[in-house]
């Protein structure tokens, strides 16, 4: 900071000129003011401290003692570790309003605008502290002042939402507490209220929630601006499905299927839609669709019963073979081949595998 300090007193000086000419001061201010320099100056900063504070006093709008104040905040900050948070915070309000009142003055002069420059890099900085010291506190365990530094670095910069993204991880995660993870997320969500990925997160944070209501227009809007967006298509479907708007969710399931055919959730949600739809001849294509792109004992177990039902004898001889040859040891399988080999009046192979099936008992 040594550095820092002496680096910033030539344009200190010439700053200093020019607050003469953007403020007037008291005698007692000037006298102040100048105090303060000598001080800072020789590296005195809680002397220098003091007497800019003294100058704001009465003149709470001196941009140079305003950013002296928020200089020695910043350079305290490194070497008070315990006070760190709060010092990056009065380092970082002090840049602040320094920056807007210079920001206001009239013509600017190259050396005002080379310290506006300056100034908005150190405010980031002092933030960037602030936030990374939430984010250790996080890391060790201290999650209640974890919580409470990010609400800081939340509060004075509120054009950032990662303070809130990591609280509202916490507040769902860590403190099960929906209803400020609700609140804060939502906060999120007004600060962009066109980004797909927040509008899908709100969305999916309903539907896990089981507030499937809620979570529709979310995801809707997330469509509307990522309309290739699979997951947030499936999620959109199933919500639908939960409410029991099935023409809806087969839309949507369906848009997912246009760009992965072989996407097995959708093609298992399509299925489930199809039953509910009272389509049994569907929700059976859609099982044969699964099983051309996976072995599961349970989709052998649907469509052989579903086969039955539909009184699809052949086919059933021919998944209920699958499924014995994915799983020897499954009696149902063999049991489902003899049925449909005896109603196909197909003698060889009813006998063939009667023997199978005497020979597992």
């Amino acid at each position: 900071m040594k550095k820092l300090l002496i680096a910033s007193l030539a344009l200190m000086l010439a700053l200093t000129a020019c607050a003469a000419r953007r403020h007037k001061l008291t005698a007692q201010g000037n006298v102040n003011l100048k105090t303060a320099n000598v001080y800072y100056a020789q590296q005195n900063v809680e002397e220098a401290l003091k007497y800019y504070n003294l100058v704001l006093k009465d003149n709470p709008d001196h941009a140079l003692a305003l950013r002296r104040v928020a200089d020695i905040n910043l350079y305290n900050g490194e070497r008070f570790a315990d006070r760190a948070v709060d010092l990056n915070k009065a380092a970082y309000e002090n840049y602040d309003k320094a920056i807007k009142v210079m920001e206001k003055y009239e013509k600017p002069k190259e050396d005002e605008l080379a310290a506006i420059r300056d100034m908005k890099k150190r405010r980031t900085s002092a933030w960037t502290r602030i936030y990374n010291s939430a984010v250790t506190q996080l890391q060790a365990g201290n999650t209640q002042e974890a919580i409470r530094v990010f609400e800081i670095a939340s509060a004075i910069d509120p054009s950032s939402d990662k303070p809130l993204k990591q609280l509202f991880e916490i507040y769902q995660k860590d403190m099960k507490d929906p209803v400020k993870a609700e609140t804060t997320l939502l906060k999120i969500y007004e600060m962009n209220p066109k980004n797909a990925e927040i509008l899908e997160n709100v969305g999916i944070f309903y539907y896990n929630q089981k507030k499937f209501e809620q979570a529709v227009p979310f995801f809707e809007k997330a469509k509307a601006a990522d309309p290739l967006n699979v997951d947030n298509l499936l999620n959109l479907s199933a919500s639908q499905y939960e409410l029991g708007r099935y023409a809806d969710a087969k839309i949507n399931n369906q848009l997912v299927l246009n760009v992965d055919p072989n996407n097995i959730n959708a093609i298992t949600d399509a299925k489930n839609i199809a039953y509910k739809q009272d389509d049994k001849e569907t929700a059976l294509n859609y099982l044969k669709q699964l099983l051309a792109i996976r072995d599961n004992d349970s989709d052998y177990q649907e469509i052989s019963f579903l086969l039955n039902e539909l009184k699809q004898y052949q086919d059933l001889i021919t998944y209920a073979k699958k499924w014995h040859l994915y799983d020897e040891t499954n009696k149902d399988a063999v049991r489902l081949v003899i049925l449909g080999a005896s109603m196909t009046q197909n003698k060889a192979l009813q006998a063939e595998y009667e023997l199978i099936l005497k020979n597992m008992q």
